[in-house]
């Protein structure tokens, strides 16, 4: 009885792993507007993420919410004058929830 319990314990572990993990509320303003918890109103996502999640899916969830189509500009995401790493986790930036990033549009016509 006590090992069952147990592995049960450790799947739960596991699990936990993927849904509990802390999570991080972004700010993102664009060249069409802020992207937040609130606005624009009719967002079908807000940019409230698992601090495991990559920069680069924040820029296309951005792209998405404010119907970016243009693939040949390039995005990037800004701190301040930093510019975030496509690759690299949220959790590597060690962001408070609010902070405020931009996307950057470059190139075309956005």
């Amino acid at each position: 009885q006590k090992m069952a319990t147990e592995k049960l314990k450790d799947k739960e572990d596991k699990d936990k792993d993927k849904s509990n993990q802390p999570r991080v509320t972004l700010q993102i303003q664009t060249p069409r507007g802020l992207w937040s918890k609130s606005s624009p109103k009719n967002a079908d996502k807000r940019p409230v993420y698992q601090i495991s999640t990559k920069i680069a899916q924040v820029i296309a969830d951005a792209r998405e919410v404010f119907k970016f189509t243009e693939n040949d500009n390039k995005y990037v995401l800004l701190h301040g004058s930093t510019q975030l790493e496509p690759e690299r986790p949220l959790a590597s930036y060690h962001f408070a929830d609010d902070t405020l990033l931009v996307l950057s549009v470059q190139g075309g016509n956005a």
